[in-house]
């Protein structure tokens, strides 16, 4: 049989700590039963895995399973899904990744302040700053992670270490397509760095 790869069906391939095994596209569906097609190679045995979980990488419409690879015949697996992921996943799974970037003040003028991530989710992102930022304070980051780079608007949340002047903000008016869009970026970003031993370091090499 000859399969088609459909549109905006590029998936990652997570285990059950929600670490990137690998990427594929989906190409044909029956109900529970899934037939996708590799885009890397896997850095485990997927079938030796009693459960892996599924997501869609960029679709505006979150799409994830949690299932088992039933069989694979060179790069096409077959996937039973047991059941749908909550979408909330996509907000909170977080990805370890270093660059640097400038916020800019939403009211007001003031001077560009420049950051280092330490790691980002759709859902917000954790940054080392020399200058302290309080809780509800607005700005906009200009995110060189994304294809194009991305102008996201985010809001302080917390100090996360007053010691390393690191801070967690939370993305606000993202459109689903900018928030499909991060997913897309940092999720492939992790399959191909599964580990950044400097991420706690705002001086590692960057992006």
């Amino acid at each position: 049989m000859l399969y088609r790869a459909q549109e905006n069906k590029k998936f990652i391939i997570l285990n059950d700590a929600h670490e990137s095994l690998a990427s594929a596209n989906l190409i044909d569906q029956h109900g529970q039963d899934k037939v996708f097609e590799l885009t890397s190679t896997p850095s485990c045995d997927l079938l030796a895995l009693p459960s892996v979980n599924i997501l869609s990488l960029n679709s505006t419409e979150f799409i994830a399973w949690r299932g088992r690879i039933q069989r694979q015949k060179d790069d096409r697996l077959y996937f039973h899904a047991d059941e749908r992921v909550d979408a909330g996943l996509r907000r909170h799974l977080r990805i370890q990744m270093s660059f640097r970037a400038n916020l800019y003040p939403v009211k007001g003028r003031g001077p560009r302040l420049p950051v280092v991530c330490r790691d980002i989710s759709c859902g917000g992102i954790a940054l080392y700053s020399v200058v302290p930022f309080h809780v509800g304070e607005v700005y906009q980051i200009a995110l060189p992670c994304t294809e194009p780079p991305l102008l996201a608007k985010i809001e302080a949340l917390r100090t996360i270490s007053e010691e390393k002047r690191l801070y967690a903000f939370q993305f606000i008016d993202l459109l689903p397509q900018e928030e499909a869009m991060i997913q897309e970026r940092i999720f492939e970003y992790d399959l191909h760095h599964p580990s950044v031993s400097s991420a706690e370091n705002p001086k590692a090499k960057v992006l």
